[in-house]
């Protein structure tokens, strides 16, 4: 499987009504991870900050992947 055929796969995969909530679902999680008040010490303030960066690149991988393959062609 080439490149553009994987990020072809994956811009179909957006289309999907499950993807779509998978993305609502993970927004809504990361603007709640995002507040950081309730925060007692250093160590939650790095794993809140990781666990809002991987939750925003998912969000993120539908714009990522066009990017990707608009580089592609």
């Amino acid at each position: 499987m080439t490149d553009t055929e994987l990020l072809e796969q994956r811009l179909d995969l957006f289309q999907r009504d499950g993807w779509r909530s998978l993305v609502d679902e993970y927004t809504e999680l990361a603007e709640s991870l995002e507040k950081i008040y309730n925060i007692e010490d250093i160590g939650t303030l790095h794993e809140r900050r990781g666990q809002v960066f991987i939750l925003n690149m998912i969000i993120n991988l539908e714009e990522s992947t066009k990017l990707a393959l608009e580089q592609l062609e």
